[in-house]
This record gives C-alpha cells, structure tokens and sequence, in this order.
C-alpha cells in the first residue's frame, strides 16, 4: 500500500470529522500524539493522520491486514539482502592470493647474489641451456603473476559494485523503515483516539444503562483496541528487521572497502615494483654475462691482445664500467618482496575476517526471517 494520498482520499479525509482531521494541513499539536508521529516529516505525519482514519475496528480481517503491504515489501528486502550477502563471497580473493603466495616463494632473492658460492656462480659453470632455462623461468613466474593481477583486479570490480548495491539496498531498508513507522504511528494514533475519545463514551453508557448490549458494546470495544494493540507490536517487530539491518549492510561494505583497498594500494601496486626490480636483476645479470664472455675471448686471444696494447687498455676500462648485481640491489628486492608477502598477508587476514562476519551476518538474517 503506498503512502501517497490520491486527491479521492484527500476528500475522504477532509470530509471526515474526527481526530484525525488536519485543518488547513496542519498536523496535531505533538503534545496530543504518541512520540512516534511527533518523530515523523511533516509529509508522513499527514500519511499517519490519513491510514489511522482509514482503520476499521471493528472488523477483525482490516485490522488484521493493516499494513501488512509495507510488512510483505521488508520481507522481500530482507530475502535479497539475505541473497547479496550469500553471493557476496570473497572466497576466490583468498584462492588468487594463495596462488600468488605460491609463485613468489618459488623466487629465492639471495640466489641472485654473484660470488663464489652464489647462483649465477655455479650457473656460469654449465651450459648455456641451463642459464637460459633460469631466465626463461623468471619470465614465466612473471607472466603467471600478471595473470593473477588481471584476477585481483577483476575482483576489485565484483567487490566495487557489491558496495554500489549494497548501498541501494541500504536505501531501500531506510525508506521501508520509515514506511512501517508511518503505519506504526497511525495505529498509535487510531489507539489513542479509541482510549481517549471512544472508550470513556461507552464506559458511561454501559453504567447509565446498565444492560447487556450496552456492556458486550464496551467488550467488543475492549477486544478491538487488544486487536490493534497486537497489530501495532507485529509493526514494531517488523521494523526492528529494518533497524538491524542497517548495520549488518554497512558492515558488509566496509569489509568490502578494505579488501579493495588492499587490493589496489598493497597489492596492485607493490607488484609492478617488484617486477621491475626483477628485471633489471636479470638484466644486470645478462650484461655480466656478456661481459664474462668478453673476457674469456680477450684471455684465448692473449697474442692479438699484446699486439694492441691500447686496445687493451681501453676494453679494461670499459669492462670495469659493467654493472654486477650488488648486495644493495638484492636488498632493495628483498625488501619489495617482503613487503609484497606481507601485502598478501593482511588481504589474506582482512579476507578470512569478512568470511566470519558474513557467516554471523547470514545466520542473524536467516533468524529474523524466520522470525518474522
């Protein structure tokens, strides 16, 4: 039942004469009123003066449907929060960053050390095959985590619009709580006007008369407001549905907000660092390695070189000039790798805990809709 007033009920609410008149569109001075209606817009405190006058107590099957509309829209809302928080599973996150865990503890950084004991150190003594293999398996590890940022940042948007809806979600929780409040009131109202107009009328005329009729009148006046006073309490259990339902949708979003905060601050960006530090490792290494090779000619070719002593000298001095991987450089990748780890860990933990809340979310919601 919408709350908006047709210009047909404007007429039947002005041509009634009651309590629940409202004189040149003013509403009851608050001091009549229960603390409910004096709560409401002025736009629905008009709504409630209306719906009250409108409730038929005397019979059973209006009193008994009155505002179970506004009730059966907040059922259905709490079914499709009920909904958006079982699809709302981060689960997947959790996968794509234990895979990427996986494919950085394949990366050794002190590996990429050059000394006697070192990686390329021994690596320098086999095949040139096997150099390659190493290289080309630093390439695929590279390939295989950008893959896996494709995926994070996929589930960054799946995150992102379960926020947007959500967020109408949370509109629509707002707007039926203010709904049910207006029903809420008007029975408040309805109640007030029986017990304080209605009521004392009958209980005079059933001591003035003093007969049977005049006292099953008073009784059945009696059993109605019990009737209306129950309608209002099922109201008023609905509308709790709404009010703890406001919290459970914004928690939802700001463990959703964390998750993509993680994900594009730590994760996102610490990987394209990491992937540039890595390169140029393997880049310095392959300049090392060109320049080894260079050496070892210039050691066979020991004749030609003595024969051209300037020469000598100048490639000397230009193979001085060649970079080799430094402690320093290995440091500053260990760091982004670590930092990347840890990274992973707090989405990991920020995950695991929205796992639990929309498990505790879920049973609360499954419980108020069997409450209902």
């Amino acid at each position: 039942m919408t709350l908006e007033k047709s210009s047909n009920q404007n007429s039947i609410l002005n041509s009634t004469s009651s309590f629940f008149d409202v004189p040149n569109g003013e509403v009851i001075a608050t001091d009549q009123s229960p603390s409910i209606f004096s709560s409401l817009s002025e736009e629905n405190q008009k709504n409630a003066l209306y719906l009250a006058s409108t409730i038929n107590t005397d019979n059973y099957n209006a009193v008994l449907q009155f505002g179970v509309e506004a009730q059966h829209n907040l059922k259905h809302f709490t079914n499709n929060l009920l909904i958006q928080v079982q699809r709302n599973d981060t689960s997947p996150i959790r996968e794509v960053l234990f895979r990427l865990m996986e494919q950085l503890e394949k990366i050794d950084p002190d590996a990429l050390v050059e000394n006697n004991k070192g990686f390329f150190s021994k690596l320098f003594n086999r095949s040139k095959t096997t150099i390659q293999e190493q290289i080309s398996h630093y390439k695929r590890l590279s390939v295989q985590i950008d893959r896996l940022s494709i995926q994070l940042l996929h589930a960054q948007k799946g995150l992102l619009s379960d926020i947007n809806m959500l967020e109408e979600l949370y509109r629509l929780n707002e707007e039926y709580y203010h709904n049910i409040n207006v029903y809420i009131a008007a029975g408040q109202l309805k109640k007030q006007d029986m017990m304080s107009n209605q009521l004392p009328k009958l209980q005079n005329e059933a001591i003035e008369q003093n007969d049977m009729i005049s006292k099953q009148k008073l009784n059945d006046f009696l059993q109605a407001i019990e009737w209306l006073d129950k309608r209002i309490y099922d109201l008023q259990i609905s509308r709790e549905i709404a009010i703890q339902s406001a919290p459970q949708i914004r928690l939802i979003q700001q463990t959703n907000r964390m998750l993509v905060e993680k994900i594009q601050s730590s994760v996102l960006t610490t990987i394209p660092l990491w992937q540039t530090q890595i390169s140029m490792l393997v880049n310095i290494n392959n300049q090392r390695r060109i320049n080894m090779a260079g050496q070892r000619l210039m050691d066979v070719s020991d004749d030609m070189i003595r024969k051209n002593a300037k020469m000598i000298e100048t490639t000397a001095r230009d193979s001085k000039r060649h970079k080799s991987i430094s402690h320093a450089d290995i440091d500053n990748f260990k760091q982004t790798q670590l930092q990347l780890i840890e990274s992973i860990e707090e989405t990991l933990r920020v995950q695991a805990e929205s796992n639990v809340q929309h498990a505790e979310i879920e049973a609360k919601m499954e419980s108020l809709s069997k409450n209902k």
